[in-house]
C-alpha cells in the first residue's frame, strides 16, 4: 500500500504552522516502510498561504515542472487552514492519506485521512480521528464523507465535510495509490 504522510510544523514559534512536510511511502511486507519522495511548502509571511514548493514529480506525469509546484501548493494551503501542526520542528502530529480501490478498476472509491499523534511508523497507538471521502457510485467523484470529529468539538460542519473532500480530491492528483 502507498500513503501519504503530511506534517504541518510552527518553526518560527508564531503560533501558527508555517511548514508542510508531504512524505510519500510505499509499505514494504516485513520491512520498514520505504520513503519514495520528499516534498515540502513554506509559508514565510504568516499569512495562512505557502510562498514556496518544492519537491519534484509529485504528479508522477514523468516531469517537474510548474504543475507539481501547483499541486504541493494546493494541498498544503488547505492543510494549513486546519491547523494540525507541532511547535517547532517536531513530527508527533501528522495525518496519513491512503486510497482504496474496492471495485478493482484502477479507479480509488475511497481517501482516508488519519489522524495521528506519536512517533515511528503510523499504527492503531497513534490514531487518534479517522476520515474519509467515498465515490459511493463510482463515477469518479469523492460524493460522500464519513468521519468521527476531526477537530475535536464534536461538532459536524458542512466545513469540514468539504475539507476532507478537497484534501481527497487533491490527494488522488499526487496518484499515489496502488
Amino acid at each position: 500500500m502507498r500513503y501519504l504522510r503530511m506534517t504541518a510544523q510552527d518553526r518560527s514559534g508564531n503560533g501558527r504552522a508555517d511548514t508542510v512536510l508531504l512524505r510519500f511511502y510505499e509499505e514494504v511486507p516485513g520491512k520498514p516502510d520505504k520513503l519514495v519522495l520528499k516534498a515540502a511548502a513554506v509559508d514565510m509571511t504568516a499569512d495562512g498561504v505557502t510562498d514556496l514548493q518544492f519537491g519534484g514529480d509529485v504528479n508522477r506525469d514523468g516531469k517537474d515542472n510548474a504543475k507539481d509546484e501547483k499541486l504541493i501548493r494546493a494541498f498544503a494551503n488547505a492543510f494549513l487552514k486546519f491547523g494540525w501542526f507541532n511547535q517547532g520542528k517536531s513530527w508527533q502530529r501528522y495525518i496519513k492519506v491512503f486510497a482504496e480501490n474496492y471495485h478493482n478498476d484502477k479507479s480509488p472509491n475511497v481517501v482516508r485521512l488519519h489522524l495521528h499523534e506519536g512517533t515511528g511508523t503510523p499504527r492503531n497507538q497513534t490514531l487518534l480521528y479517522k476520515a474519509s471521502a467515498h465515490d459511493t457510485d463510482n463515477n469518479g467523484t469523492l460524493d460522500s464523507v464519513v468521519y468521527f470529529d476531526i477537530d475535536g468539538e464534536d461538532i459536524f460542519s458542512r466545513a469540514e465535510e468539504e475539507w476532507i473532500k478537497y484534501m481527497g480530491r487533491t490527494f488522488l492528483k499526487f496518484r499515489w495509490y496502488s
